[in-house]
């Protein structure tokens, strides 16, 4: 069963500091669940950056079990470095995988400002669809 509410989930940034999740609540937040090596998540990665590079209304979080390493040369190669509404954690202990019962990646969760799922993609998901989830999400916020 799919958790409802954003839950609290420890996970570590690439500047080695544990991060909180439940922080990021407060405006529209895709959380993105990834590997570097998925081509997939490769995919997605260019498509996400070019259509919601200037979305100012919501924080992308894109967690992947890989080292901070890792994660840092993802960031870096899909040209997310200077986004600030992008954000990469690191979660090498499977916490996020844990809590949500992930088996595979991708995986996109839309939250509200108030941290209530809206909606879920396993798998790939179309740039319509998230783009939908993510407008559904802000007129549920007003």
């Amino acid at each position: 069963m799919l958790l409802e509410t954003l839950p609290s989930i420890l996970v570590s940034s690439l500047e080695g500091h544990s991060v909180d999740l439940k922080e990021h609540i407060g405006t529209t937040l895709v959380l993105i669940y990834f590997n570097s090596t998925c081509p997939i998540c490769q995919s997605e990665a260019e498509l996400i950056r070019r259509e919601f590079s200037e979305e100012k209304n919501s924080n992308f979080i894109w967690i992947s079990s890989e080292s901070v390493a890792d994660v840092k040369d993802f960031r870096e190669r899909y040209d997310f470095v200077n986004l600030s509404n992008h954000t990469f954690l690191s979660d090498t202990l499977f916490r996020l995988a844990g809590e949500f019962k992930l088996t595979t990646v991708p995986a996109t969760l839309v939250y509200d400002s108030k941290g209530v799922l809206v909606d879920f993609f396993k798998g790939a998901v179309s740039m319509t669809d998230l783009k939908a989830a993510v407008i559904k999400t802000h007129e549920s916020s007003r």
